[in-house]
């Protein structure tokens, strides 16, 4: 299952989630109603020549208690939804959850950061924050967020202490896969539908509450009558504390239903994305071997146990397969010796693979030549997932980055400076501009020339990866920062009249992720089902990749409308340079950033044709690829 297929699979468990959900829905207005009808003797009422269906069937009362429950349900839905708007930073926060710093000195956290920012360069994805629940002391972890942009990772207290590098691994990389494979979001609306349904067992509750309270009251001042009526709302309260457990019962059937599958799934993807099956089946072992499993002590650990690494309950209240039977999925020998012979080999291999694949490099232009890896296929696979060879890559390309620059990345009042410092480094004249003096002052001004300076005695290689790591630390800005550094950076971008591939990739990939970090912005409604209707934008797109390095661009064009051309309107050309400039382009991707992720395989599928004709990759044709990849949210590895 690739990337595109795991989305549309996560779309139809949307429909699946619905689908229950109604029908418990149902359930609990039928169950509401008939205890109505019994509790208040509404039954009785009817003529004694009535059949049974006559005496329970009161149009006018089940519409009334009907509109109550939904009313109910749904003002406890839409209220969790409103808390979790924000995406998996509001998931984290409602568990306990303390946001790591980027720049943190625990060394426990830095092994998580590095952890996480590998995961994140070597498959494209954004690196999300990063959360740690102090007060949680057994093994457990969780990703959240409703899309790549605004997912967070939370593991517990006890996953850094109790966990070894390799078994920290294993458990990200799961909590990855389900970041890849569209789960989150499911997973933060079935928070929500949950929520909802839970609300009835609270107003139950307050409903027996109060009544107890109005009936002593009464008693006290020695009131008559009235008896009859106060046991009849004690048993609806009674009633509905129970229908209210009961559809939590069902909200646990339908987390169970969903996520059971899923975490196989994951479990599996997980191994195939480190190697190691030993490190996963070491994590869900020390669990296994824990009196309290992944126990979770946190009020809202029911509600949210579906997003957990293991179940946060018991077995009786478990969403998840047994620990037992996943070690057995991913490591049924247990064969470490025959595994660390296996991995042995294999890194002998890797190594070799990438001091081939390194000799293939060129330092100035960056390109790629006669590879394996530049095969079509293999590009379009790399999309959503991640090889071990990707994250050792991510690994060493992170080890060669001075110090100095990680850091600035890392630190608040570096990160902005380094972008512009970045944006500076691809502009021809790389002078700072009077303006940005004025608006930053001296202090900032200065940090931007000195990382320039490092920048320009480093490798072009290192400027993607090192917006990436940026993001986190960026995302602390505060609105009315936030809303400068944007101007800024637009302003800087256009400075000199020309913007440039690596210019244009770092305003999709920054610009875009913020604005969804600091506006909500939601993810296009998808308008196009398929490329019928994106002839132009399929030229435009298609014509500027085959300009974008010297090569045989009519070749290029080829290449890249052949696997698509049944699929298209009509007969396209490749236009002339001018017709496909970068604002012809961003117009382009808006329309396939609107497009069901059947249309966005086939576009990428066309680009990376298109750039592979010649069996090479420039640096500047990676950059664009990467900037049309972003724009579609479709995450695609840097190296």
């Amino acid at each position: 299952m690739d990337f595109f297929q795991a989305q549309d699979r996560a779309r139809r468990n949307t429909v699946k989630l619905v689908t229950l959900y109604l029908l418990a829905v149902i359930a609990i207005v039928v169950t509401v109603y008939l205890v109505v009808i019994i509790a208040f003797g509404y039954a009785g009422e009817a003529p004694p020549a009535a059949t049974i269906w006559d005496r329970i069937w009161i149009p006018d009362l089940f519409l009334t208690v009907a509109l109550i429950i939904l009313a109910v349900i749904s003002v406890g839905t839409l209220y969790r939804m409103s808390q979790l708007r924000k995406g998996g930073s509001a998931v984290a926060e409602m568990m306990g959850g303390r946001k790591v710093e980027p720049a943190t000195r625990d060394p426990k956290e830095q092994q998580l950061m590095n952890v996480v920012e590998e995961m994140s360069i070597a498959s494209g994805v954004p690196v999300p924050d990063v959360y740690v629940m102090d007060k949680e002391e057994n093994i457990n972890a969780f990703a959240a967020g409703f899309g790549t942009d605004d997912a967070a990772i939370g593991v517990t207290r006890g996953t850094l202490e109790k966990l070894n590098r390799d078994e920290l691994q294993g458990v990200i990389a799961h909590e990855y896969s389900h970041i890849f494979n569209g789960d989150m979001r499911l997973n933060i609306r079935l928070i929500s539908i949950l929520n909802g349904i839970l609300l009835l067992h609270v107003m139950g509750m307050i409903l027996m509450r109060s009544t107890m309270f109005s009936g002593m009251r009464q008693r006290g001042g020695q009131g008559k009558g009235g008896g009859g009526a106060v046991l009849a709302m004690l048993l609806l309260g009674l009633a509905l504390v129970i229908i209210g457990y009961i559809g939590m019962i069902f909200g646990r059937m339908i987390q169970a239903a969903i996520s059971r599958q899923r975490e196989f799934l994951a479990d599996a993807a997980a191994v195939q994305y480190t190697r190691n099956p030993g490190g996963l089946a070491g994590a869900l072992r020390k669990i296994a071997n824990t009196k309290k499993g992944g126990k979770i002590n946190d009020g809202h650990a029911m509600e949210m146990s579906h997003m957990f690494f293991v179940s946060s309950f018991g077995r009786m209240f478990a969403t998840h397969p047994p620990v037992e039977e996943r070690i057995k999925a991913i490591d049924p020998g247990g064969n470490t010796i025959h595994e660390r012979k296996k991995e042995k080999i294999r890194k002998e291999m890797q190594k070799d693979h990438v001091a081939g694949s390194r000799a293939e490099k060129d330092k100035a232009g960056g390109v790629l030549a006669g590879h394996e890896a530049l095969k079509p296929e293999v590009i379009l696979g790399a999309i959503g997932t991640i090889e071990r060879e990707q994250i050792d890559r991510a690994g060493q390309l992170l080890k060669k980055i001075p110090a100095v620059l990680r850091q600035a990345a890392h630190e608040p009042l570096d990160a902005e400076a380094l972008i512009f410092a970045l944006i500076l480094s691809a502009q021809t004249t790389k002078e700072m501009p009077e303006w940005l003096s004025e608006t930053y002052g001296a202090d900032k001004t200065e940090r931007i020339s000195y990382l320039l300076r490092q920048l320009q005695r480093g490798r072009k290689e290192w400027y993607l990866p090192l917006a990436e790591l940026a993001m986190p630390t960026l995302r602390l800005m505060s609105d009315k920062q936030y809303q400068q550094f944007r101007e800024s950076l637009e302003k800087l971008i256009k400075e000199d009249d020309k913007v440039s591939l690596f210019e244009f990739a770092i305003e999709k990939m920054v610009i875009r992720r913020l604005d969804t970090a600091f506006s909500n912005k939601k993810t296009p409604k998808v308008r196009h089902h398929n490329l019928k209707n994106l002839g132009e934008e399929v030229a435009v797109l298609l014509s500027a990749l085959a300009h974008a390095a010297d090569k045989d661009s009519g070749m290029a064009w080829e290449a890249g409308i052949k696997p698509i051309t049944k699929l298209l309107p009509g007969q396209l050309q490749l236009l002339p340079p001018e017709n496909c400039d970068l604002e012809s382009l961003d117009k382009a991707l808006m329309e396939f950033a609107a497009s069901s992720n059947s249309v966005k395989k086939y576009v990428l599928t066309a680009a990376i044709h298109t750039i592979t004709a010649d069996q090479k990759i420039s640096l500047e044709e990676r950059e664009l690829l990467r900037a049309v990849s972003e724009a579609i949210d479709c995450p695609m590895p840097i190296g």
